[in-house]
C-alpha cells in the first residue's frame, strides 16, 4: 500500500510520557474519591480521552466529575515534565528518516490540545510538527472510534488508504482499523518495561498489521513499506 502519510500516536510512541501521566492519573482520580492503581490505570486509561476519565470517576462516585478534573491532572504532569520528560529513545531518528523519504507526519492524540502543546515544547519536537497536531478534543468520539484518525488524514488532505498508523494502545489500532488504514504498534515506551509481550499480544489481537519494540524496528518496518511495489 502507498504510503504519504504516517499519523503517530504521541504519549508511549514520541514522548516518553506514559509512565508520568498514568501515575498522576491514578493519583488524581483515587483523590476524587475513585481509588485506582496505576497498575489499573494502565489497562484502564492507555490511549483513552479525558472524557473517559471524567466519567470512570462519575460512575465510581456517582457524582458528576468536577470541570477541574483536566486542568488538576494537566497541573500535576507540568510541575514534572520539565526535567522529567524525554522523547522515546530513537524517536527522532524516525522522524528524520520519514522526512528524508519524503513522508508527511501528524499526531492524532487523545491527549488535550493545551497538555500536547507543553509536552512538545519540552520534547523539543514542536517544530517538527507545526500545526499538524490534532487531539480527541477536536473530534465527536476518541479513540477507538476511527474519528480522529479519519481527522487528521482530511486536514493532512492525504486518503486513508494512504496513511500508516503507528500506536501503542489497543484502542489506537482498533481506531486505525475502523478508519482503513494499517497500524504498526509500538511497544518501546517506558511504561512497557516488563509488560512488552503480553501488550505486544493485546495489540495484534486489535488489529495491529505488525508490532515494533523499538525504534529501530519501526523504521524498518516502514522502510520495508515505503519499498514494496
Amino acid at each position: 500500500m502507498p504510503l504519504s502519510l504516517a499519523i503517530f500516536d504521541f504519549d508511549g510512541v514520541l514522548a516518553d510520557s506514559e509512565g508520568i501521566a498514568l501515575e498522576e492519573l491514578a493519583a488524581e482520580i483515587t483523590a476524587r474519591g475513585a481509588p485506582v492503581s496505576v497498575d489499573e490505570a494502565h489497562g484502564l486509561f492507555l490511549g483513552a480521552s479525558t472524557a473517559r476519565h471524567m466519567a470512570y470517576i462519575r460512575d465510581r462516585t456517582g457524582q458528576p466529575c468536577g470541570a477541574d478534573f483536566p486542568d488538576a491532572w494537566h497541573a500535576r504532569l507540568f510541575r514534572r515534565y520539565p526535567t522529567e520528560l524525554h522523547p522515546v529513545p530513537g524517536a527522532e531518528a524516525t522522524l528524520d528518516a520519514l522526512a528524508q523519504a519524503g513522508v508527511a507526519i501528524c499526531i492524532a492524540s487523545g491527549g488535550a490540545v493545551a497538555r500536547l502543546e507543553v509536552a512538545l515544547r519540552c520534547t523539543g519536537l514542536a517544530a517538527r510538527f507545526a500545526q499538524n497536531v490534532f487531539s480527541a478534543d477536536m473530534v465527536a468520539q476518541g479513540k477507538p472510534a476511527p474519528d480522529l484518525f479519519l481527522y487528521a488524514a482530511a486536514q493532512m488532505g492525504v486518503p486513508p488508504g494512504d496513511c500508516v498508523v503507528i500506536e501503542d494502545a489497543p484502542a489506537g489500532v482498533q481506531a486505525a482499523r475502523a478508519a482503513g488504514m494499517p497500524a504498526i504498534a509500538f511497544t518501546g515506551g517506558c511504561h512497557l518495561i516488563g509488560k512488552a509481550t503480553d501488550h505486544a499480544a493485546l495489540l495484534s489481537a486489535a488489529g495491529a498489521d505488525a508490532v515494533a519494540p523499538d525504534h529501530a524496528a519501526l523504521r524498518a518496518l516502514l522502510s520495508a513499506r515505503l519499498a514494496a511495489p
